[in-house]
């Protein structure tokens, strides 16, 4: 198979990590990079890359393969989710035809195909939120019945956007008001303003600073940091929550996702987690020093055994000769089988040692020597008799 060599992430990769153009050429830039900025609830984040690959902008098209990624795993969508699909679709028989000049026309037509459509559909859905909220119909049904469009924009309302009233839970009046807060940056002095803008940023506020400290100190008594390249990872760890912290109390859910993926991979890259930190944290006997200083506080094994027993091996070594003892003295059967078992021992190594004697007696010096004349004397017959039968021939 082909390489291909991306532009934008300056790797060379398989052909089939490239989409390609209907002159059967390559993109530039492999799939990932092509459509790393592509919303797909958003066409001016992809109508770009559709022209550059000239194939028509067909938006039901689009939105079905969209419904179909978003339900499949709403949070998990990236710029591949749905582009790739589109291009294959594109490539069929009733569409192959048309390329990016024919979209103005389709979408025209498929804007009033839509607009009647969304007419029809909010009407619909507009009585489904009543029989929802009069109990006629289940949760369940209303979500399978309603567009994804309409569920998505509802859920984002629900978790970012509180509503406004006096029993609000979520109402402003309800929260401690920012005079009543203590700055905890008020203590710091003019040589830790300096400490921490050096190590974190002049950028970040002075409750910033100390939230990333904070972060980065518990990090730092969690996990074994030793090397520079590590705690590099960690500040921008330390960095990345704090963004995506401010990204979803400001309900910026796109920032959110894209802030919760970094933070994962910069997790997973210096091996920050909790099966990591479990590990490093039971395998603590690494010397003998070590093994010492454990015997002195807990105490040495004493010089005669006892009855009890001191561990686990103990007593398992017991259960087993219990079980042992057991078996011989109660097994009425075990003792046949114990003498058919040393029988059959014993008759195969009369049977080997059977083998070994014949296989001894069978060859010697002289046998080798009779056989390898045999073949002498049969070569020179076979000569002789060749050579009269071409002598008589002549």
């Amino acid at each position: 198979m082909a390489e291909c060599y991306c532009e934008k992430c300056h790797k060379t990769m398989n052909e089939n990590q490239f989409y390609t153009y209907k002159s059967g050429q390559k993109t530039e830039m492999c799939k990932k990079c092509l459509t790393m900025h592509i919303d797909n609830f958003n066409p001016d984040t992809f109508l770009w890359l559709l022209e550059k690959m000239d194939v028509p902008y067909i938006p039901s098209e689009w939105d079905v393969l969209r419904n179909r990624a978003y339900a499949k795993d709403p949070f998990g969508m990236n710029g591949m989710s749905v582009f790739g699909k589109y291009l294959a679709k594109m490539k069929l028989k009733q569409f192959n035809k048309y390329g990016w000049e024919d979209t103005e026309r389709l979408k025209a037509e498929a804007e009033e195909k839509s607009r009647r459509t969304k007419e029809e559909r909010e009407a619909a859905e507009a009585m489904l939120k009543e029989d929802l909220a009069s109990g006629k119909i289940t949760e369940a049904e209303y979500k399978t019945l309603t567009s994804t469009e309409t569920l998505r924009e509802e859920e984002r309302n629900k978790m970012f956007q509180p509503i406004i009233g006096s029993d609000n839970p979520y109402d402003e009046s309800n929260f401690i008001s920012e005079e009543e807060l203590i700055d905890p940056a008020a203590e710091l002095t003019k040589e830790d303003k300096l400490y921490l803008a050096m190590k974190w940023g002049r950028l970040y506020k002075p409750s910033e600073w100390i939230e990333l400290e904070r972060n980065y100190e518990e990090m730092m008594n969690s996990f074994d940091i030793q090397d520079a390249d590590t705690k590099n990872t960690l500040i921008l760890l330390c960095k990345t929550d704090l963004k995506m912290n401010q990204a979803i109390d400001a309900g910026d859910v796109d920032g959110f996702q894209k802030l919760s993926r970094v933070s994962d991979s910069l997790r997973k890259s210096a091996k920050f987690t909790a099966a990591q930190n479990k590990e490093q944290k039971s395998d603590y006997v690494d010397s003998v020093g070590e093994l010492v200083a454990i015997c002195e506080k807990e105490g040495f094994i004493p010089r005669f055994c006892t009855d009890i027993p001191q561990d686990k091996v103990d007593k398992t070594l017991k259960d087993m000769n219990d079980y042992l003892y057991k078996l011989v003295t109660q097994d009425l059967g075990f003792g046949q089988q114990i003498e058919d078992s040393l029988k059959k021992i014993q008759l195969q190594k009369e049977m080997n040692n059977s083998e070994i004697q014949i296989d001894d007696e069978t060859l010697i010096d002289q046998d080798y020597e009779d056989f390898y004349e045999e073949i002498y004397d049969q070569k020179r017959k076979d000569s002789e008799k060749m050579y009269q039968e071409i002598m008589q021939g002549e």
